[in-house]
């Protein structure tokens, strides 16, 4: 028999064991919904929640911005703020405790010389008090601020205009700011290369996890590992053509999440509002591209795993660990600038998949970075797919029970 005969004969066995374990993965609906369903839905769901909940913080500090003011002197401050139809005065004896408690988002303390000082042009201070570890108070503050600083640049132009001195003269240089894209479509982009690389390493862990515990530890307690072991199929022909079929589902998970997050980015109202009109068609393909290699590092490693394993409880509870690890790498990148990522980090694993991910969502195309990433992905695929080989090369492992 020739060589050529040896390969075709070897791959129809393969093509048969990949059809075989397809239509296995394809009964069960569990794979399904957590490789194809699960990443349509949870985009839009997940980043529509965020948006309305960003939305709704925002507007409940803008109707309920509870302000209390401590002004001995009755000043001009205090009479000033009482003006502003956003700020809501109360009374508070303890502004501190009030703040604490939520019924204040932001306390003023005026001191009693505070209109003297202005009279007499000294500076006067006064104390403005919030609680920095509530997103609300934050805001509030930021707001009540800008509200005080409005008012002291009153004083200044109306000091100004007595002295017949006009009040250009503190602003000899007008700055007129220019944004490379609107605000909405910058804050939707800034959001999306903070949470798209993330999730997205999430997606590639869990796609194939169905698929490969079933293929592997499944086969063992259905008992049907054994009797395929004594057809004329070899290991590595198994392993192929199990490795096909979990590749098979990372192709759908991988499409199912670039159409999640496609919706995602159309939505009205979403986090992601406005980001989708600058990502490029070419864009959205090269992040399925990098999804699609990752997801099939992690489908060999699952399936190496759950051969290893002697159930299929025992396999997930090995595999869990695996999404714990990846986020270390990926949260390490998480705050990073897409235009000023050093190069060491496209070494580190998965790391140099969440900076490739930042560096397309920006826009940014560096061929260094591009070609550093790849051919670790296609090394973290290698060892694998070898791992997975030596897991169903020992006979103590498949048959570990």
């Amino acid at each position: 028999m020739c060589v050529w005969q040896v390969i075709i004969m070897e791959f129809n066995i393969v093509m048969l064991v990949f059809k075989k374990e397809l239509k296995d993965i394809f009964r069960d609906r569990k794979t399904i919904i957590m490789s194809v369903l699960i990443p349509i839905i949870i985009f839009p769901l997940l980043f529509t929640v965020m948006g309305f909940s960003l939305d709704k913080s925002t507007k409940q500090v803008e109707d309920n911005l509870t302000v209390a003011i401590i002004d001995a002197g009755n000043s001009t401050l205090t009479q000033f703020l009482s003006t502003q139809e956003s700020l809501k005065l109360v009374d508070s004896t303890d502004m501190e405790a009030d703040l604490r408690e939520g019924k204040i988002l932001v306390g003023l303390e005026v001191p009693a010389d505070f209109d003297a000082d202005i009279l007499a042009e000294r500076p006067a201070r006064l104390v403005l008090i919030y609680d920095n570890a509530s997103q609300p108070s934050q805001m509030a503050m930021g707001i009540v601020n800008g509200i005080v600083t409005t008012y002291s640049k009153d004083i200044v132009a109306q000091r100004l205009e007595e002295r017949n001195i006009s009040s250009d003269l503190l602003t000899p240089v007008q700055v007129q700011t220019k944004t490379m894209v609107s605000e909405e479509e910058g804050f939707g982009k800034f959001m999306l290369s903070l949470l798209l690389p993330l999730m997205l390493v999430i997606f590639s862990i869990t796609g194939p996890m169905a698929a490969a515990v079933d293929l592997g530890a499944g086969e063992k307690e259905r008992g049907t590992l054994e009797p395929l072991l004594t057809t004329n199929a070899g290991r590595l022909s198994l392993l192929w053509g199990k490795f096909a079929a979990i590749t098979v589902m990372g192709v759908l998970s991988t499409i199912a999440s670039m159409l999640g997050l496609f919706l995602s980015m159309q939505q009205e109202g979403g986090i992601f509002q406005g980001s989708g009109a600058s990502v490029a068609p070419s864009t959205l393909l090269l992040i399925g591209l990098v999804t699609l290699l990752l997801t099939m590092v992690f489908g060999a490693l699952e399936l190496a795993i759950s051969i290893y394993a002697r159930s299929f409880k025992e396999a997930q509870t090995y595999i869990s660990p695996l999404m714990m690890i990846s986020f270390i790498p990926t949260y390490a990148t998480y705050m990073l600038d897409a235009k000023n990522i050093e190069t060491f980090y496209f070494h580190i694993p998965l790391a140099n998949v969440s900076c490739i991910l930042k560096e397309f969502l920006a826009g940014i195309y560096n061929y260094t970075h591009i070609a550093i990433t790849f051919t670790w992905i296609i090394i973290y695929i290698v060892a694998a797919v070898l791992f997975a080989r030596y897991m169903f090369s020992k006979e103590d492992v498949i048959f570990r029970t």
